[in-house]
């Protein structure tokens, strides 16, 4: 068994305001936003930079209620790495991996073109980690 990560697939930053986030990586930075985006039901927008073959993805709460994660984070920790996304051959095998090193990691979830899995922070020096297989 082997993790076998082929490369970084995103990195997601967590902030208070995308615009000001927007305005720092895109003219200090120099990045072009290549979109915009909104999930009602995590209550948050994010603004996402291609660089090279991985994204930098802007996340911020617009619900700010005590269920918000993103907000829970940035109330404790303040802005900066929410997570880290590693894409990998076969999620499976990536998770048996990190399980039978102790590594606490939810089950697969996605659909026809992707598989996702999320390692707990407590097994990456507070850092979440993704494990994201491309199906197609």
């Amino acid at each position: 068994m082997a993790i076998n990560a082929t490369g970084i697939n995103h990195v997601i930053i967590a902030v208070e305001d995308l615009d000001a986030g927007i305005e720092t990586f895109g003219k200090t930075w120099e990045l072009k936003l290549d979109h915009l985006g909104e999930s009602p039901e995590m209550g948050i927008r994010m603004a996402y930079f291609d660089i090279g073959d991985a994204t930098l993805e802007l996340v911020t709460p617009y619900d700010d209620s005590e269920s918000n994660l993103l907000r829970k984070h940035l109330d404790r920790k303040g802005e900066g790495l929410y997570m880290f996304c590693v894409r990998v051959d076969d999620i499976t095998e990536a998770i048996a991996d990190l399980r039978s090193k102790g590594c606490t990691v939810t089950d697969p979830v996605g659909n026809d073109e992707v598989q996702e899995a999320f390692v707990s922070p407590r097994n990456s020096h507070g850092v979440r980690m993704q494990l994201l297989q491309r199906l197609k």
